[in-house]
């Protein structure tokens, strides 16, 4: 069975390593986003989207939690 988190549980338990590299690409398109406010020719619209969705992916990425192994079983409960 799984163990249910709470919010708080959530956000500050351990992160697996792929969603940090996820959390890392979030962070990078907000980056992007907003160094290429500055150049005239793109639209603002295009980069208010990349902000967006780098932001939603980051933040998202936050929730996972490591799964850790279940512990072993006594054997008095298989008997």
């Amino acid at each position: 069975m799984e163990k249910k988190y709470t919010l708080w549980q959530r956000i500050t338990s351990d992160t697996p390593s792929f969603f940090k590299k996820v959390q890392i690409l979030g962070a990078g398109l907000v980056t992007l986003s907003i160094s290429l406010t500055g150049i005239g020719i793109i639209p603002v619209a295009i980069t208010a989207v990349m902000a967006t969705v780098g932001t939603t992916v980051a933040a998202v990425a936050q929730f996972a939690v490591k799964q850790t192994e279940p512990g072993n079983t006594s054997s008095n409960e298989t008997k």
